[in-house]
């Protein structure tokens, strides 16, 4: 009877890739969308770096891997939905703030 013993390595991965989604999540509610390019940037240049050492894996170091991939996959599509909804709220602030002014205008017009 085998045991499965967690992959220290896979363990490593999930580790840092968490450490980016928390960065990532804690830029997106704090709007600091400077930070969250810089961030999406290190990651990017990690995961590069990551997958291309992925070739010589064993098939069970593979399966973990796409396990891995579609849970980021998963996660940034929450990201990208949250910040879609963030843009939204800012579209409809931004015309409300527009009709306000026109209305500022027209009034101080007369």
């Amino acid at each position: 009877m085998s045991v499965d013993v967690p992959d220290p390595d896979f363990l490593e991965w999930q580790q840092q890739l968490q450490g980016f989604a928390d960065n990532i999540q804690d830029c997106i509610v704090k709007a600091e969308w400077e930070r969250l390019a810089d961030i999406l940037e290190v990651r990017q240049a990690y995961l590069e770096q990551f997958f291309a050492s992925t070739a010589a894996f064993s098939e069970q170091k593979k399966r973990l891997l796409k396990q891995l991939a579609q849970s980021l996959l998963e996660q940034d599509a929450v990201f990208i939905s949250y910040i879609e909804e963030q843009k939204m709220r800012s579209v409809s602030q931004q015309s409300a703030l527009d009709r306000g002014r026109k209305a500022m205008q027209a009034y101080n017009s007369y």
